[in-house]
């Protein structure tokens, strides 16, 4: 019963078929990261484009802001459990202003935002809005 209070207070509702409901932001995510693959920002953008999953075909990467609103610091990694999720950086759309060539990645494992290059290989978890 615990379990099911705690989904109920975090908003994440699982579609059972791949896909997390988030009714605080009315946002689709991906459950599974794509299994051990890590991509460059562009690579990620054109990942999320190409995917289906639970019948849209509308993914996209995430902004910064999208991305954050799943840190949640009172587990560990920074995310509730109902992801899988693995302990490096997660890569948004959002571009760093000041350098273009650079982007905004999540660090699950600590719940922090960092700018990297965008050539960089990390971890995507796709979004639909």
């Amino acid at each position: 019963m615990s379990d099911l209070r705690a989904l109920i207070e975090s908003g994440l509702v699982d579609k059972e078929d791949g896909i997390i409901f988030d009714t605080g932001t009315n946002l689709l995510w991906q459950q599974l990261p794509p299994s051990d693959k890590r991509f460059t920002w562009e690579k990620a953008n054109e990942h999320c484009k190409s995917l289906t999953l639970a019948g849209y075909d509308d993914w996209r990467l995430p902004t910064k802001e999208e991305l954050e609103s799943l840190i949640n610091r009172k587990y560990c990694p920074t995310i509730d459990p109902i992801f899988e999720c693995k302990l490096l950086y997660y890569w948004s759309s959002s571009t760093n202003v000041s350098y273009p060539y650079y982007a905004c990645v999540v660090n699950f494992h600590v719940g922090d935002v960092y700018s990297v290059h965008k050539t960089g290989a990390y971890y995507v978890r796709a979004v639909r809005g």
